[in-house]
């Protein structure tokens, strides 16, 4: 977790009275804090990743008042349009956001938090800056708009922080500390990021370093800040508690229009609207609270909440709170503002003994007989994709359980046969010896009708080769058939995977249980394989469901 310093000194001055050390020690772990140490009046702590506000003295400054009751509810921020930007950078780090805050009143102190604050996020929510990188700069020494452009990286030259001289952009990538540790962001690329201004002063070579012509002192009042990121959600999220942090130290929050190859307008600071009922509290927590006694709770814990039904309360979010998901999360919100200390245990339940699942128990056995045949087991994600399932295997779309807001095109949805996946990865094992026998035991997740959907367990193998057939991966199928005890038969189908007279279903006590064939000469195109494959797939529950009946 996020080890942050602060000064006791700094806290009083933002939360506006007097704090003792042992007074903030007692509050911090309420905001789910960890102290490691108190020395000459700075307390350094632990916070929890999901919480970028509490990363410096601003946020945490926030959140003390609202457990002190010097401030309750809802932090608001004065807001207007600012400066405009133009976004005409690279494509491989696309997106560009920036904000201003107006009016700060800075010392050594303060500055130092904006840098630390800057440097947890770039660890956390930057992915150590992958993903998102942040610059911080004096206002007045910026004439807007700005430009977020590709350069050069032999022809553009300026001065780097703690520099006394310019060095061109690719000197920079060796000779500059940060250069040489994030350098290998962007070395690989004909051309540099880079933020400029109208009368072309570099501001920063976003990610690596900003400018000292720009360098945010303690005589700075209005500051721009930027942020550039190959995730527009995450940008969004991270200048948010940059731009709601540093306006705790100012007046207000100027917000910027970003034109050019993607446009967007930030911060957006309008509360998140959601409702909590109250039973999940008692649910979860085990604690009992009355809608005003639960609203308070949250109002410490610096939401605005009121009551609107019987048990239930609107609860609006401040768009700091990335960490607010789902109402679980102001369950503990509740809890928090309510006291762990408070919430009194209770006895558990008298022992039960478990014992393994039947179906566990026959699969460990399927696997067990599958190795010793002679397979290499494999485990793949449930999550996986269309084209996997569907599009590469020449296979016909069936109903399919969907991921809502899927963040990679390679899992938006969760499998409904096995198969796909292990020819996937002989595509990616082309380079190993021949012959590849692999397997998978796992579930796959079906839809039978409008929102009723069950899970099966089955069995895949395939087999690749210079020359395998049906009858090669019908030899496994019926050496497993008979280790096990189940009489099958085959019968004739037609699979649009598969070659056409080279596939047959399972079936055992007259139910389909699987199929087994040669996968199709387009599949075998499709997935760029250089060899032929066979494959079967097995339904491990229908299988014990034989087995149990027979028994």
């Amino acid at each position: 977790m996020p080890v942050c310093e602060v000064l006791v000194s700094d806290l009083e001055r933002l939360v506006g009275r007097r704090l003792d050390l042992g007074e903030v020690e007692t509050l911090l772990p309420k905001l789910k804090c960890e102290v490691e140490y108190v020395e000459n009046e700075s307390v350094v702590y632990e916070a929890t990743h999901d919480r970028p506000d509490l990363f410096s003295a601003e946020g945490l400054a926030r959140a003390l008042k609202g457990l002190l009751r010097v401030e309750l509810g809802l932090r608001e921020f004065r807001a207007k349009s600012s400066i405009e930007a133009y976004n005409e950078g690279p494509e491989y780090r696309p997106y560009l956001l920036l904000a201003t805050v107006h009016g700060l009143r800075l010392d050594e102190e303060a500055v130092k938090q904006v840098m630390q604050l800057q440097e947890k996020l770039h660890m956390t929510y930057g992915r150590d800056r992958r993903k998102v990188s942040i610059g911080v700069y004096d206002l007045s020494r910026v004439k807007p708009p700005v430009r977020y452009i590709e350069a050069d990286p032999d022809s553009v030259s300026f001065r780097p922080l703690d520099f006394e001289h310019e060095l061109t952009l690719r000197e920079i990538l060796t000779r500059h500390p940060k250069g040489v540790q994030y350098g290998y962001l962007i070395a690989s690329y004909d051309k540099y990021p880079l933020l400029v201004d109208s009368e072309g002063t570099v501001l920063s070579m976003p990610p690596i370093i900003n400018s000292e012509e720009t360098r945010v002192t303690e005589e700075t009042r209005d500051v721009v800040i930027d942020v550039t990121a190959t995730d527009l959600e995450a940008a969004r999220g991270v200048l948010t508690v940059m731009a709601t942090s540093l306006a705790e130290r100012g007046e207000w929050i100027g917000v910027v229009r970003v034109s050019g190859k993607v446009a967007a307008t930030a911060p957006s600071l309008e509360p998140q609207r959601t409702s909590l009922d109250l039973s999940l509290v008692e649910k979860l927590a085990g604690i009992k609270v009355s809608p005003s006694e639960a609203a308070d709770y949250l109002r410490e814990m610096r939401f605005e909440a009121r009551i609107v039904g019987d048990g239930v309360l609107e609860v609006l979010v401040p768009a700091y709170r990335l960490d607010i998901l789902h109402p679980v999360d102001l369950v503990e919100e509740v809890v928090m503002g309510y006291g762990y200390e408070r919430v009194e245990a209770e006895a558990l339940p008298p022992q039960h003994m478990g014992r393994e699942h039947p179906l566990e128990k026959f699969s460990r056995r399927i696997r067990e007989i599958v190795v010793g045949l002679g397979f290499q087991e494999v485990n793949n994600y449930m999550l996986t994709s269309r084209e996997v399932l569907y599009t590469r295997m020449n296979a016909p779309e069936i109903p399919t359980v969907e991921v809502a807001n899927p963040r990679q095109e390679a899992f938006t949805c969760l499998r409904t046969w096995l198969i796909p996946q292990l020819v996937q990865v002989l595509s990616r094992s082309k380079h190993a010896e021949y012959p590849q026998r692999i397997f998978e035991c796992g579930d796959v997740v079906l839809v039978a009708g409008e929102g009723e959907v069950w899970e099966e367990r089955r069995l895949a193998l395939a087999l690749s080769d210079t020359k395998v057939t049906l009858t090669d991966i019908h030899a496994a199928v019926d050496a497993l058939m008979r280790i096990i005890g189940v009489e099958y038969e085959l019968r004739e189908r037609v699979h649009p995977s598969m070659i056409e007279g080279r596939t047959a279903s399972i079936l055992v006590g007259g139910v389909e249980a699987g199929f087994m064939g040669e996968l199709h000469p387009q599949v075998i195109l499709n997935w760029e394989l250089e060899k032929p494959v066979a494959a079967a797939e097995l339904s491990l529950t229908k299988l014990l469901e034989y087995l149990e009946e027979e028994a």
